[in-house]
Formats: structure tokens, C-alpha cells, sequence
């Protein structure tokens, strides 16, 4: 076991439960004074030395220990004072030499002296692999009663089965199983000892050896306080339930009053160790941040201030979005790949969606909202600018074309494009010397024109290409920000460690299974189209190769869309290439192998794309 001592004042009465825990578990003792002040040592440059009486006439600094550790007996106890710049490093170095059972520290209020000393429980906590207690000690003197009396409220989860385990070891029967039950009916009673002799069995413990009790109670907090006010008990040990949970157990509601208070029982709050993920986590982190050069403070900086400043819904906003998103719908209407390529580089929605990533990593509410603001605002106002593209080519007879044909199939590839990007741009962002780079991500990550090509399908109504190209789009929003995300991460962005980040783990938990569901139907379209498993398609071409009409080998398959409405056959529309419209030889030759794959009364539409040869006009 491993006690942790920091304070003159707290020496003494801290190795008393020290020596109670250790011997409870039957583990020997090691017990680390940190102080502040020097530089940081590893765990083994440490000189770790065994208690006895002599220890005294070589270092007088341990004479406060003297009287805790007069009576240990036989037990196995060293000690190491050591001055460092950072304890909570130290801790952590020794944790992981000396791998102990339980980590024991005391819990200070660092308001109270002005000092950060109140990180160290809270870093310790989050941190360390194996078991910690925090003990905020009362005015219990364990001198004076050789077996204290503990609670242990029963909340399950394993932080509740090991304090349970402990308090059996450290009291026996005067350690108290504690559980609250709703006061519902005649039956609340023999509930509530059903779910205490449920979690006294789940945390290895026989019922004779400890003792329980149940209470009837509407408020958690108001029977807690009760009992803890009855005077009974010498030590209330929490067992939390997670990570969130345990931080409000140790720095809220009522045992936030009972660990701050200067009378009354000594508290405890108890973490297990941590599981082998948690530990694979870690260790993946140490390993990219050796390799993966780390943003200095400077950079992060500038990262920030870049931004916060540009993913916002402003006036310059929103007018590079309507005229990238013009460029993008002419481009599209006048199927040049080129112009849609330059809007692409004046559209300004790469920035918030890198901010959504940043936000994600720091926990940062009030940017992950200003950055969904400007990409909602942004999409809307683009979708409105394609819609009324759409309604002006519509109306002077333009169709569909290929470059918005290409948007409206989304596969897994594009998902893996937008993935990348995002990393790319992040990266990019994040180091101004690659700045130059962005123009080439923000041509790869398209985001502009998919939104200009819903537009413009709705008003043309082509509903499937309509959803397609929102498909497309959503997949970049979500990839670009779970890509830049990971980036941040690994550059060594990182928020607060005690602020509420609980929403951004859910949401970052979110958009990896949206990620994860979109595979499904990507990969579906990708598959289609790499094995041609389309059998409208593969008829048509072979209709196409095959026929004995010479004008046949003129025209080309582009694409096929099958439409259907309510009480309808459907519609198939063909999309051919060619001279001029097929033969009436040819379309039925077409229309026999639509009927042949989808059954007769399937109606057959031919969409033509007229290619002519200039050379041969006379």
C-alpha cells in the first residue's frame, strides 16, 4: 500500500489509518511525504528506507511519524521524503514502480491555504492505475478506538463492492452495508434488503461479516446526513459509481459538506483501479505524444484565436457562402468540374467544422454551439441560393447533368476523403507554416457543392440525387469533425480535466456510431458499383454492345434511376450518351430489358446527353 503525506499537520493522524488500512489488507506499507519545491525525480532515483527507531537519530523529520508507527509491530513499513516540482508526477512515477494495492491521500481544500495542493486528489483520481482512497480527516481520534465504526452507503458499481470489501477487512461487524429506498408502499423495507443483500453479495462479502441497514427515505442526501449525524460512526466510506460520479461524491453535495466541514467523521471516497482500457488509453496517448510533435503554448494559441475568430455567422460569412455557392450551382448547371473547384475554394465552411473538432477534444460548449450555429445557418442559406438555381435552369429548360449526377452516389470513399481532410486541415491549421496546404483540402473535403446539388435537384425534382448529394454532405460534416477531432487529440489539444465534459464524450461517442452506420449504406453503394452487380445496367450494356444496330456502339450508358410512387408500377430513367436519341429499334431493345428486370408495366424514360462530332458539320 501506499500512503501519501503532504503536510506537517496532517502526518500523524494520516499514517494511523495508514498503518489500519495496510494492516487490514495485510500489504505492506510504503509512505511518500511530497514536497513542493526542487525537481522532479523518477522511482528510481528515490531512497526508500525501513521504519525503526534508529531511522529518528538519522533524519529528525520523521519524528512526527514516531508515535503513529511506535505500535505497528511486525508490519513491513518504508518511508521516502522527497522534494519535487510536481507531485502529482511523482505519485504517479512511484504508482506505476511500486504497482500498490491502494493509494491513500488526504484531501485538502486548496482555497483554505492558498496552495494547488487540492489538485493533487483529483489528479491522483483521474490518473493513477490502481485503487485510491482520499481520506479528508475528522475529528475521530483512531487512537482512542482501535476498531472505528464505518458506513458504506451502497450505491453498486465497483468503487461500492471494494469500499464495502475494505470496511469488512478494517472493521468487521462494525463496519454498516448502508442502503436508501424509496418509501413507496409496505414493501419498500424488504425491497430495500433485497438490494442490499444483493450488492453485499456481488462485493464478495458473507453477510455475518458485516452489518447492515436499510432506511426508508424520499431524499438521499437528507437520510445520509441523518445517519451520519447520529454520532455512530468513526469513518463514512463512498463508493462511486464512475468518473463523473465520483468527482460530485468527493467535491458536491453531501459529502462536499462533510469533507469540508472542521468537525465530525473522517470521509473517505474510493475509486478501484482502473480497467486494462483505460490503461491501453493511456499508454497509446504516452506513445503518440512522444512521437507526434506536441502544439507548444504559443501555437495553441494562435489555433485558438484563428478559430474562434473565423467559425462564427457573420456578415463576411454568409456572403463568401452565397457566392461559393453560386460558383458551385452555375459549375454544376454548366457541368464544368473546374468552376465547381473554385468554389470550392472560396467557400468558408472548413473553419467551423475544425472548431466543431476542437470543441469536442476541450469540452467547450459555448464553441461547439457558435460553430453548429454558423454551419446550420451556412447550409440553409446555400440550400435556398440551389434552390433557386434550380428553379431558373427549370424554368428555361435545363435538366439534370453529370456533375450533378456524380454528387448524388456517395460511397465509402468519400467518407474516407472527408475523414482525411479533416486530419489534413486540422493539421494544417494548427501549424501556420503549412498554411498553404489548405486551398488543396478544401478542394478534396467538398462541402459547398453537394449542398448547391440538393438545391438544384429539389427543384428539378430529382429526389434521388437530391438525397444523395444531402447524404454526401452530412458524411463530410461528420467525418471533417470527428477527423479534425482525432488530430486536436493527438497534437495535444486537451480541455480542463475537473470541467463537465460529459456532454462532449457523448457527443464525440454519437458522431463515431453515425460514422460508423453511414459504412453501411457507402459501402453498399461502392461494392455496387465496383462489381456492377446492378442488373438494369449490366442488361442495358449488354443491349448496347451486342445489338446488330450499327448505332448502337454510339452511345453510351451514364447512369439509372429507378422512381416509384404510391399505387404505381414506377419509372425507370436511362441515362445515355450519345448523338441523338436511340432508334425506336434500339429504345425497345432498352425497353425489353427493363421489363425483363423489373416486370412488365415498369415504364422506361431515356434522358439523353447529346454528344455531336463538330468536324463532320458541312
Amino acid at each position: 500500500m501506499l500512503l501519501i503525506i503532504r503536510k506537517h499537520n496532517e502526518a500523524a493522524a494520516m499514517t494511523r489509518w495508514g498503518v489500519r488500512i495496510a494492516r487490514a489488507l495485510d500489504s505492506p506499507l510504503n509512505i511518500l511525504w511530497l514536497e513542493q519545491g526542487g525537481s522532479d525525480q523518477s522511482a528510481t532515483d528515490l531512497s526508500w528506507k525501513p521504519w525503526g527507531v534508529d531511522l529518528l537519530d538519522e533524519e529528525a523529520q520523521w519524528s512526527h511519524l514516531a508515535d503513529a508507527l511506535i505500535d505497528c509491530g511486525t508490519m513491513e513499513i518504508k518511508l521516502c521524503r522527497v522534494n519535487c516540482l510536481s507531485r502529482h508526477e511523482t505519485a504517479l512515477s512511484v504508482e506505476r514502480s511500486l504497482t500498490p494495492d491502494l493509494i491513500v491521500v488526504g484531501r485538502h481544500d486548496s482555497a483554505r491555504d492558498g496552495s494547488m495542493t487540492g489538485k493533487l486528489a483529483r489528479e491522483i483520481l483521474d490518473d493513477a492505475h490502481c485503487p485510491v482512497l482520499v481520506l479528508r480527516l475528522g475529528s475521530f481520534n483512531i487512537e482512542e478506538n482501535t476498531a472505528p465504526s464505518i458506513l458504506v452507503p451502497c450505491a453498486g458499481g465497483s468503487h461500492s463492492r471494494l469500499g464495502l470489501r475494505l470496511a469488512a477487512k478494517m472493521a468487521g461487524s462494525e463496519a454498516t452495508a448502508f442502503y436508501i429506498e424509496s418509501d413507496t408502499d409496505e414493501l419498500s423495507a424488504d425491497v430495500g434488503r433485497e438490494h442490499l443483500r444483493r450488492a453485499v453479495q456481488r462485493a464478495g462479502v458473507s453477510e455475518e461479516e458485516i452489518s447492515s441497514k436499510v432506511v426508508l427515505s424520499d431524499s438521499i442526501s437528507t437520510a445520509l446526513k441523518a445517519e451520519v449525524k447520529s454520532g455512530q460512526y468513526g469513518l463514512l466510506l463512498i463508493g462511486a459509481t464512475g468518473g463523473g460520479t465520483l468527482r460530485r461524491k468527493l467535491f458536491g453535495t453531501v459529502p462536499e459538506r462533510l469533507m469540508k466541514g472542521d468537525e465530525g467523521m473522517s470521509v473517505g471516497v474510493i475509486r478501484a483501479a482502473r480497467p486494462m482500457g483505460h490503461r491501453l488509453r493511456e499508454k497509446m496517448g504516452q506513445l503518440l505524444s512522444l512521437n507526434v510533435p506536441q502544439l507548444e503554448r504559443d501555437e495553441r494559441i494562435l489555433l485558438f484565436t484563428e478559430i474562434e475568430g473565423k467559425a462564427r455567422w457573420s456578415f463576411d460569412f454568409a456572403v463568401l457562402m452565397i457566392l461559393a455557392t453560386a460558383i458551385a450551382g452555375l459549375g454544376l448547371l454548366a457541368d464544368s468540374a473546374a468552376v465547381v473547384i473554385g468554389a470550392m475554394l472560396v467557400a468558408p465552411l472548413m473553419t467551423p467544422l475544425l472548431g466543431g473538432g476542437l470543441a469536442v477534444v476541450q469540452g467547450n460548449w459555448p464553441l461547439w454551439r457558435q460553430c453548429q450555429k454558423a454551419v446550420l445557418l451556412g447550409f440553409f442559406s446555400a440550400l435556398l441560393i440551389g434552390i433557386g438555381l434550380g428553379f431558373g435552369a427549370r424554368s428555361i429548360g435545363m435538366g439534370i447533368t453529370g456533375e450533378l449526377l456524380a454528387r448524388g452516389e456517395p460511397t465509402l470513399l468519400d467518407l474516407g476523403v472527408a475523414f482525411i481532410s479533416g486530419i489534413a486541415a486540422s493539421y494544417c491549421l494548427a501549424r501556420p507554416k503549412l498554411s498553404s496546404a489548405l486551398a488543396g483540402v478544401a478542394i478534396a473535403a467538398a462541402l459547398v457543392p453537394p449542398i448547391a446539388t440538393t438545391g438544384i435537384c429539389l427543384a428539378l425534382n430529382e429526389q434521388d440525387t437530391a438525397k444523395g448529394a444531402g447524404l454526401l454532405f452530412g458524411t463530410n460534416v461528420v467525418a471533417i469533425v470527428l477527423g479534425s477531432a482525432m488530430n486536436f487529440l493527438i497534437a495535444g489539444v486537451r480541455g480542463k480535466k475537473d470541467a463537465a465534459q460529459l456532454w462532449a464524450q457523448r457527443l464525440a461517442i454519437v458522431l463515431a456510431l453515425v460514422c460508423a452506420g453511414l459504412t453501411v449504406p457507402l459501402a453498399s453503394v461502392l461494392v455496387s458499383k465496383a462489381a456492377k452487380t446492378n442488373p438494369i445496367e449490366r442488361s442495358i450494356a449488354e443491349v448496347l454492345v451486342a445489338s446488330d444496330l450499327p448505332a448502337a456502339q454510339d452511345y453510351r450508358l451514364l447512369s439509372t434511376q429507378f422512381h416509384r410512387k404510391k399505387n404505381q408500377s414506377g419509372v425507370m430513367e436511362i441515362h445515355l450518351e450519345g448523338p441523338g436519341f436511340p432508334p425506336p429499334e434500339l429504345a425497345q431493345s432498352i425497353q425489353r430489358a427493363v421489363e425483363k428486370s423489373r416486370g412488365k408495366g415498369v415504364k422506361t424514360r431515356i434522358r439523353m446527353s447529346l454528344i455531336r462530332d463538330v468536324s463532320s458539320i458541312n
